[in-house]
């Protein structure tokens, strides 16, 4: 046979025995049974399984694995248990196929492995992973009222925590300290590679403000020492003037702040520098004009006298012979007769005249006379016990006497109506029962009317349509906030209040430290779409609060911004609230109305909030554990390994072809 069709009889060889070789095997395995069957049957393994194929098991812990062998003619069913992938010399499996974690494991996960005793080359895995501790970071702030603190929380072993704190007014931030020692000055703190519970103290210190006090002359008078307060707290200044000067009144950055000596500084909240300004004291001087008008007599001194300011002067008056006093003028009134008149205090010019009549002729009747009370009447013009006319203790009997009348009479007078009272002609003594019985809801609307009370609302999610901004109930605030007697006052218009409630739209200008804040306390599966802020001023005369929290709960409507409308959509209102420790805590609010477009809530608590949702239905599809594990990962194996032989047997046929038409070529 030539050489050629040695080639070609190997070539057809070779496809034969590709192409039949699958034929052959399976006929060898319809007839193994028989070819087989004369020899002696033997123990065989066919495969081997653990469960559980993926376990969680946390450090200092432990995990029972089982394996199952199958096979035929009394095989054994025992497997050698190993671990693979740990860290620790602690962590093993023992003979019972009991894994032991060790409380020093930093592996995140290992292998626990089970293999045939009678066959090793039958073997089964199992994915372990290894849960990590949880530590939880405390914050306090001390004193608790110095300031707020963020952060706290749970932290997977080995991460970190990012802690802040931010120091109320009047307070700065002195540092964070654990375990009493100080640990950073900086207000934004990063806790890292945490591995255990732990608490921090933010130290907030009161800020010192410091009262500067000058004079303007030290020769002119004296004033208080210089003064260190703390933030918000009030003292008093007071200035004493040196002889010859007078106080002039308190200065600051150049502008009178007060008339009085004695000055109220309140509510200091930074440092601030007064002078007390002296000047000399002017003296002044006024004139006194006294003459006589009808008459004979002398008024003692007569004339004009000039009297120094504050000073004083006694005139005397004395009738000429067959004279008497008739009556004495002071400024132009008369105050009766009387033989004397004292100016003291003199602060204006003053008049003073007197005029006398002739003396009625003494007879000898009277002359000599007793009396009833044993005395001699030698002036028989002279009563006894008797005023002049006109005196002033007349015009004091006369005021009391018209005063009593109106008692004696039943007609008490009542006190003049203002403010509301009197645009809603209540008596004060009705308003004040009104109130003490809750039943002042009329008198709390007419003040509204009059402007006594004004009530305002501005509610970003809402517009002018929606009646009353959202808070239709935002009346009752007044009611909650005020005392007794502010209402009291209010209504007669000595006490104008207002109030005011913003439900504040961020627009997306929130902090970072806000939105850490959400984030961290939220709940799982739960999405924030808008961060906004509810505050409420009061005012009361002239003086302003933030109330952060109410006697009741307030129901509130918004509406829902646009781009967070959807379908199965649930919302949710989330507040962040500080309680009484400076801890901070989040209130979970659901939605109370069924329109899609708003979300109604009621809370007492105003402060930073959020809008958030979620969506009922997600068409998320759940993996079963393990149905990835191992097993895909050997199948996939196999059929890589296939493919990879029929491109071997592919690129041999292709070299023998080659090597063939070469030769046929020579």
């Amino acid at each position: 046979m030539d050489r050629k069709a040695v080639c070609r009889a190997a070539v057809y060889l070779l496809m034969a025995q590709l192409f039949l070789s699958p034929a052959f095997l399976c006929h060898a395995a319809e007839t193994g049974e028989d070819a087989f069957s004369a020899e002696e049957e033997r123990p065989t393994v066919t495969s081997v399984s653990v469960s559980p194929g993926t376990a969680v098991v946390s450090k200092n812990g432990t995990c029972a694995f089982t394996a199952s062998v199958t096979g035929e003619n009394n095989y054994s069913r025992e497997v050698a248990w190993s671990v693979f992938g740990q860290t620790s010399p602690n962590t093993f499996i023992d003979g019972n196929g009991i894994l032991n974690v060790a409380s020093d494991e930093t592996a995140s996960s290992m292998i626990v492995k089970a293999v045939s005793r009678q066959d090793s080359t039958y073997s089964a895995t199992a994915l372990v992973t290894v849960q990590a501790s949880t530590c939880y970071i405390q914050l306090e702030a001390s004193p608790d009222y110095g300031g707020s603190v963020f952060g706290s929380g749970s932290v997977r072993e080995g991460g970190y925590a990012v802690i802040s704190a931010s120091p109320n007014k009047g307070f700065d931030f002195e540092g964070w300290f654990l375990n009493d020692n100080r640990v950073s000055q900086d207000a934004r703190y990063v806790v890292d590679d945490v591995h255990g519970d732990a608490t921090y103290v933010a130290e907030f210190k009161p800020v010192d403000c410091h009262i500067t006090v000058h004079v303007n002359d030290s020769n002119a008078g004296t004033a208080t020492e210089n003064k260190t307060v703390k933030y918000g707290e009030s003292i008093t200044l007071e200035a004493s003037p040196k002889d010859g000067y007078q106080f002039d009144g308190w200065t600051e950055n150049g502008n009178t702040v007060s008339r009085d000596s004695k000055m109220q500084v309140n509510q200091i909240t930074g440092d601030r520098t007064f002078t007390a300004v002296f000047k000399k004291r002017e003296v002044k001087s006024y004139t006194i004009n006294a003459h006589v008008g009808a008459g004979s007599g002398t008024i003692t001194p007569q004339g004009k006298t000039t009297v120094t300011e504050g000073s004083g002067v006694l005139y005397t008056i004395t009738p000429g012979d067959g004279y008497a006093i008739r009556t004495v003028y002071v400024d132009g009134g008369e105050i009766g007769k009387t033989s004397s008149f004292h100016f003291t205090d003199v602060r204006g010019d003053h008049t003073i005249s007197v005029d006398f009549e002739k003396a009625p002729a003494k007879t000898d009747a009277g002359i000599g006379k007793k009396t009833e009370q044993g005395e001699v009447k030698d002036d028989p013009e002279k009563p006894v016990n008797k005023q002049p006319e006109g005196s002033e203790k007349e015009k004091e009997e006369k005021k009391e006497s018209d005063r009593e009348e109106p008692e004696e009479n039943g007609a008490k007078e009542e006190p003049e109506l203002t403010g509301t009272l009197a645009e809603l002609g209540i008596s004060e003594n009705e308003a004040r029962k009104l109130i003490e019985e809750n039943r002042d809801e009329e008198l709390l609307a007419g003040a509204q009317n009059t402007g006594d009370l004004q009530l305002t609302v501005r509610n970003d999610f809402m517009n002018e349509e929606n009646e009353n901004f959202g808070v239709p109930d935002f009346g009752k605030v007044s009611e909650q906030l005020l005392s007794k007697e502010e209402k009291l006052r209010m209504l007669q218009g000595g006490l104008p209040v207002s109030m005011e409630l913003y439900i504040k739209d961020t627009e997306g200008k929130e902090s970072e430290e806000t939105k850490e804040e959400f984030e961290q306390r939220k709940l799982p599966g739960m999405r924030i779409g808008r961060y906004f802020e509810i505050s409420l001023s009061e005012t009361k005369g002239k003086d302003t609060e933030k109330v952060l929290a109410l006697p009741k709960e307030l129901r509130m409507t918004i509406g829902v911004p646009e781009h967070l409308k959807a379908e199965k959509r649930k919302f949710y209102i989330l507040i962040l609230q500080t309680d009484e420790s400076a801890k901070q805590g989040l209130i979970q609010l659901a939605d109370e109305d069924e329109s899609p477009d708003t979300i109604t809530f009621s809370t007492d608590r105003l402060s930073r909030c959020a809008i958030a949702y979620i969506d009922m239905e997600t068409g998320n599809e759940e993996t079963t554990e393990g149905e990835t594990g191992i097993d895909s990962a050997k199948n996939a194996t196999d059929a890589v390994a296939a493919i990879a032989v029929m491109l071997a047997a592919g690129a041999t046929l292709l070299l023998l072809w080659y090597g063939i038409v070469k030769k046929r070529s020579k």
